[in-house]
């Protein structure tokens, strides 16, 4: 189990908050490399896993982040970045880089989803390379964001409006949504600028471009590998980089009509956020305490990446200016709970081939525990020699018989050693569909629970309802009784 890792970074001081503070003080201080205070706010210190301060790198923060989530994917874990903060504390310049600006690899200011694409289809490349072509990848990309708690499909911009679905094997998915094979990371960049061109956006007081939705670029990675025994195996990671809409007070930002509706519904799902961490937390504690997924869109979809099966990093955008230092150690607290949770990440591998061929590795299993059992210290004392044995005793004064049986020997080992990790692989990967299987048995009792409970409120309405309805009728028939006649 690991715990969520959060790298936190500090964006430079903006000309709008020197005019409004009039000093280039920080609210933060920085106590050691990964330990952090907000004097003005009398806050207890912070502790990160990274701390980039205003000098830090959009290189650096690939390093720290970016490489990492590629490399756990490429191995078959599920990965997750988070970009959280308040509005114009450079979330979106952290993920993409700075708008418009963008060159091609040579570009420094790229962000983390570029870097990312490169890393990665670098990595790919590469093992397909040291495997002699044995091992496949296959990347499909889809973008998607949450505006208002309704899903919207990026790259369909005529019907963009999608459904969340949930299945005892995919989990939670959006149902319809347009995927697109990648092949290069130039592929990949046209998905993601096609998606973002469709993105929410508009200005407030804090930012002239405040992205007024949430958004999750969602990477399948594939990975199919021809084994020996004819059957494949196949590894699937999903990879998920999301651009949450930042919180903001309607003070500093200005914001009416629609511009508020959207901010009241980036804050109830950002809170939303906050009460499933802090649920989290406490079922850590050993306390126990029910998950409220399903209050938010965002919590739903993403539910495998808070307290399940995913690798996820969380990237805490905060401003350094005095004006904003409320919102900066709201962001630090969200940030520090989060690095309390403990996800459960396995690999995502599974094993195809038809009958014949799992028969035989069933019986081929069989045999190889049953040879290894009969291997072990004690097992057949008292018996008589084995054939082995007699061939030891009567080889015992020839040196080139002990050599050529010590090299055979030293084969058999080797081919025991391999057939022994298979047998170790394959039953780890039974005991982990097991394990899923329990998970999911909980996840639809608790599904069950919720829909029964509504049920039972719908009836509940139906009957009062009905009840309505009949003292309604009842009413209508009396003042027809006491109408007068022909009226």
């Amino acid at each position: 189990m690991d715990n969520i890792q959060v790298f936190m970074r500090i964006r430079p001081l903006s000309e709008d908050e020197y005019k409004r503070d009039r000093t280039t003080e920080s609210a933060v201080r920085m106590l050691a490399d990964n330990v952090v205070s907000i004097p003005s706010q009398r806050t207890e210190n912070f502790t990160f896993d990274f701390v980039g301060n205003e000098a830090c790198t959009q290189g650096e923060v690939f390093d720290a982040v970016g490489r990492r989530a590629v490399e756990r994917c490429i191995q078959g874990y599920n990965g997750t970045i988070f970009a959280y903060g308040q509005t114009g504390s450079g979330k979106t310049f952290t993920m993409q880089g700075a708008r418009d600006e963008f060159t091609g690899p040579d570009d420094e200011l790229r962000g983390l989803i570029p870097r990312c694409f490169e890393h990665l289809f670098t990595r790919i490349a590469e093992e397909e390379e040291r495997t002699g072509g044995l091992v496949k990848y296959l990347c499909r990309a889809s973008y998607i964001e949450i505006y208002n708690e309704t899903i919207y499909d990026l790259l369909d911009p005529i019907t963009r409006t999608c459904a969340m679905r949930e299945d005892i094997k995919r989990g939670v998915f959006i149902d319809g949504v347009t995927e697109e094979t990648v092949q290069d990371p130039t592929e990949a960049y046209d998905v993601f600028v096609r998606g973002a061109t469709n993105r929410h956006v508009s200005a407030t007081s804090m930012n002239r471009e405040s992205s007024r939705s949430h958004s999750v670029l969602m990477l399948v990675i594939q990975s199919l590998t021809q084994m020996d025994t004819g059957l494949t195996e196949i590894r699937e990671a999903r990879f998920n980089l999301v651009d949450l809409a930042g919180s903001e007070r309607q003070k500093l930002a200005n914001t009416s009509g629609m511009r508020l509706k959207e901010a009241a519904n980036i804050n109830k799902s950002l809170s939303t956020l906050g009460n499933v961490i802090n649920s989290l937390v406490d079922i850590g504690n050993g306390k126990s305490r029910h998950v409220n997924y399903r209050d938010s869109k965002l919590t739903f979809l993403l539910r495998d990446s808070l307290g399940g099966n995913s690798v996820t990093f969380i990237i805490a955008n905060v401003s350094p200016a005095l004006c904003n230092d409320a919102e900066t150690a709201s962001t630090l607290r969200f940030a520090q709970r989060a690095k309390m949770i403990r996800n459960k990440a396995v690999v995502n591998q599974d094993m195809q081939g038809n009958v014949p061929q799992l028969q035989a590795e069933i019986q081929r299993l069989k045999t190889q525990i049953a040879h290894l059992r009969s291997a072990q210290p004690g097992a057949g004392n008292g018996a008589a020699l084995s054939p082995a044995s007699t061939l030891r005793a009567s080889a015992a004064g020839d040196p080139r018989i002990l050599g050529g049986m010590a090299a055979a020997g030293a084969e058999a080992a080797d081919h025991a050693s391999k057939e022994h990790q298979t047998t170790q692989f394959l039953l780890i990967l039974a005991m982990r569909k097991l394990r899923e299987t329990e998970r999911q048995k909980a996840r639809y009792s608790e599904i069950i629970l919720e829909l029964r409970g509504a049920l039972n409120r719908y009836r509940l309405q139906h009957q009062q309802q009905k009840l309505v309805l009949k003292l309604k009728n009842t009413e209508i028939a009396t003042l027809r009784r006491n109408a007068p006649i022909g009226y």
